[in-house]
């Protein structure tokens, strides 16, 4: 019986040892060259490959970059534009009416949760 344990153990130790020492000639994890092509020209390749892609993600990154900007700066004019609207209406307005409103204005400001550090430095600074 230790005998033909001992057997099994040392054929598995030869296939282990046969397989773990020829398994890189056997199947080789990259393909050093392709046909017609030296093993250089592929890591040249492959080098102008991954440097195209570099470039292309960074170009794609700053396009989005830019629409972003875009549209940013497009709600800025929006928010321009809808402030001097409305100070022209609170011009218009009767006197009383136009104290009521600001005052009204003045607690709504005060009262909004959500301000961002400009606006919440202006409050501290004219305070």
């Amino acid at each position: 019986m230790l005998r033909k344990n001992s057997k099994n153990i040392c054929f598995l130790l030869i296939i282990f040892t046969t397989l773990v020492g020829c398994g890189k000639q056997l199947a080789p994890n990259v393909v050093p060259a392709l046909p017609g092509q030296s093993r250089f020209s592929v890591e040249i390749n492959e080098k102008q490959r991954a440097l195209q892609a570099y470039l292309h993600k960074r170009k794609t990154e700053r396009l989005t970059r830019e629409a972003k900007a875009e549209s940013g700066k497009r709600m800025q004019r929006e928010g321009k534009v809808n402030s001097s609207i409305a100070r022209e209406h609170l011009k218009m307005q009767h006197p009383n009416v136009q104290k009521h409103m600001q005052e009204s204005q003045k607690e709504a400001e005060k009262n909004r949760p959500f301000r961002n550090l400009r606006q919440r430095l202006r409050l501290w600074r004219y305070k």
